[in-house]
C-alpha cells in the first residue's frame, strides 16, 4: 500500500483542527461565555494523522465557580496531557495483548501501517494507560457483566495466581462460561487470610458460583473451603498435569540447563551472530532470509557461507519459540536447544563437505 494512502495521510500538509468549547452561554444567565485561553498542541491519530488541536476554553466572568468550559470533542479524541489519541493508546494495547508484540514491533508496526513514530518510552507509557483505562471501564461496567452472568445461568469461578520472584501475587478471578474476568488484585501473598478477603468480595458482587476450580496450593485450598465450602471444588488440570511434569522431569531438566550453560555455547552463537551483523549489516541478513523464506536457496549474488551460517545461529537461538508459552514442563525450551544445534551441527558438517 503506498503511504500517501494510509490512514493519517488522506489529509496532505499540516492540519490544524479548531476545537471550541460546547457551551456557548452561562448556565445561570444566559450570558454568552468569555475566551478564558487558547492553546495548541500536537496529537498523533491512526485515524486523523497527525494534527494540531487549537483549542478555545471559556469561563462565565461573574460566575466562576462555574469553572472552565472546554471542547467535549477534544477530550473525546485525546486524554488530557497527552499527544497520543484514544485510537493509538488501543491500537498498542491490542498490539501488546492481544498479538503479543514486542516494543519494537509495535514501533515497526505504526510506522508502517500509520506512518506514525512512537519512542519506545511512549509505547511503554501509553501501554501502561491502556491497562488503566481498561480497568476503569471494566469498574464502570461491572452491573452488565453481572446481569449477563445471570442471564447465563450464572458462573463457575477459577482462581489463580502469579508473580515473578517476591513481588505481590497478582490473584485473577474468570468465570469458565462466558470467559469473562471478573476481578483481579495484587495481593501480599497466597497464603488464607489475602485470600479471604478476595474471595468475599467477589461473593458479595456476583454471589455464589456453580463451583470452584483452583490450584494446589495451601491457602487457596483453606480459603475457598471457608468461604464457599458449599461450592463443588476442581483441581485445574493445568496445574495438576505441571506438578506430575515437574516431579518426573525437573531433574533432567536441571541437569541438562547446566550443562548446557557450562558449555558456554548460548554466548559464543550471540557473539559470532553480532559479529556476522556488524560485517555485513541487517539489510543484506533480511535479504538472505527473504530468499531463503521464498524459494528454500541463496540467490547466486548471495551464495555465501557466512550468511548461511548466520541463519542457522538464528534459528538455533530462536528455540524458546517452539513451546506454546505455558512454560516446564509442557515447553521443554532447553531439550529444544539441544536437539538445534544436534541438528545444526549436521548441516554445518553437509556444508562443509
Amino acid at each position: 500500500m503506498n503511504w500517501l494512502n494510509r490512514p493519517g495521510q488522506l489529509i496532505s500538509g499540516t492540519k490544524v483542527l479548531d476545537f471550541r468549547a460546547e457551551q456557548q452561554v452561562c448556565p445561570i444567565d444566559g450570558k454568552p461565555l468569555k475566551v478564558l485561553k487558547t492553546s495548541n498542541k500536537t496529537v498523533h491519530s491512526t485515524i486523523i494523522g497527525t494534527f494540531q488541536a487549537h483549542h478555545t476554553e471559556l469561563y462565565c466572568p461573574e460566575h466562576r465557580h462555574l469553572g472552565v468550559f472546554k471542547s467535549g470533542d477534544l477530550q473525546r479524541i485525546v486524554p488530557a496531557g497527552s499527544n497520543f489519541a484514544y485510537d493509538v493508546i488501543v491500537e498498542i494495547g491490542k498490539q501488546r495483548f492481544l498479538h503479543h508484540r514486542q516494543v519494537e514491533e509495535i514501533r515497526n508496526h505504526f510506522r508502517e501501517k500509520f506512518n506514525l513514530s512512537i519512542s519506545s518510552s511512549e509505547i511503554l507509557l501509553q501501554t501502561v494507560r491502556f491497562i488503566s483505562y481498561l480497568s476503569m471501564v471494566h469498574q464502570e461496567n461491572m452491573e452488565q457483566i453481572k446481569s449477563y452472568i445471570q442471564t447465563q445461568g450464572g458462573y463457575i469461578l477459577h482462581l489463580d495466581s502469579s508473580c515473578e520472584g517476591d513481588s505481590p501475587k497478582l490473584t485473577s478471578s474468570m468465570d469458565e462460561i462466558s470467559k469473562f474476568v471478573l476481578q483481579s488484585a495484587k495481593l501480599k501473598s497466597e497464603n488464607e487470610t489475602d485470600l479471604v478477603a478476595f474471595l468475599i468480595s467477589l461473593k458479595t458482587q456476583f454471589g455464589l458460583p456453580h463451583a470452584v476450580i483452583t490450584d494446589m496450593g495451601r491457602g487457596m485450598l483453606k480459603a475457598v473451603k471457608k468461604i464457599l465450602p458449599d461450592c463443588p471444588h476442581y483441581i485445574c488440570h493445568f496445574h495438576f498435569l505441571s506438578m506430575i511434569g515437574k516431579l518426573l522431569f525437573e531433574e533432567e531438566n536441571n541437569v541438562l540447563r547446566k550443562r548446557l550453560s557450562q558449555t558456554g555455547v548460548s554466548g559464543k552463537l550471540k557473539a559470532v551472530k553480532r559479529d556476522l551483523e556488524n560485517k555485513y549489516g541487517r539489510s543484506f541478513l533480511d535479504k538472505v532470509f527473504q530468499d531463503l523464506g521464498k524459494t528454500g536457496q541463496i540467490t547466486a549474488e548471495n551464495r555465501s557461507l557466512e550468511p548461511l551460517v548466520y541463519s542457522l545461529i538464528y534459528w538455533i537461538l530462536d528455540y524458546s519459540s517452539a513451546g506454546n508459552g505455558y512454560g516446564f514442563p509442557f515447553d521443554r525450551s532447553y531439550l529444544e536447544f539441544y536437539f538445534r544445534l544436534q541438528k545444526a551441527m549436521k548441516r554445518v558438517e553437509k556444508l562443509l563437505s
